[in-house]
């Protein structure tokens, strides 16, 4: 079962190791979950932390050397497809499309325009929800 990993989880995943994010960041490492993320996820996550933890960089590229050696990372589609309009923030669009192209069947995030989202394919879930499962 192929996961996508929303960059909200794996920024609380890598800031607070024994926290709920990082139980289902580490949840989607294990079989029968296949975890995947995007290069649009993968670039997000150095802004953010240039933007909002610029201390903690060295934490990122430590937590990403080594999940990245266990996660699938896919290319990101140029070209927007049509369900991408339900999602509420046009900077967000792109992850779902990547998401979309990946075939993925879960959506692992914490991000409300997409849990607030009538997206069913793939199907959304937050952290609480794929850890119950």
């Amino acid at each position: 079962m192929k996961v996508m990993i929303d960059t909200n989880v794996i920024i609380s995943a890598a800031l607070f190791p024994n926290g709920r994010a990082a139980e289902a960041f580490f949840k989607a490492m294990m079989p029968p979950y296949e975890p995947i993320v995007c290069d649009y996820i993968v670039d997000e996550l150095h802004r953010k932390f240039r933007e909002k933890f610029p201390d903690r960089l060295t934490e990122l590229e430590a937590f990403l050397f080594q999940a990245l050696s266990f996660v699938e990372v896919v290319q990101t589609p140029e070209t927007a497809v049509e369900t991408e309009s339900k999602v509420r923030d046009p900077k967000d669009r792109p992850i779902l499309r990547a998401a979309l192209d990946a075939h993925v069947d879960l959506f692992l995030t914490g991000d409300k325009d997409f849990l607030e989202s009538s997206i069913t394919d793939p199907r959304i879930i937050s952290v609480a929800e794929f850890l119950e499962r």
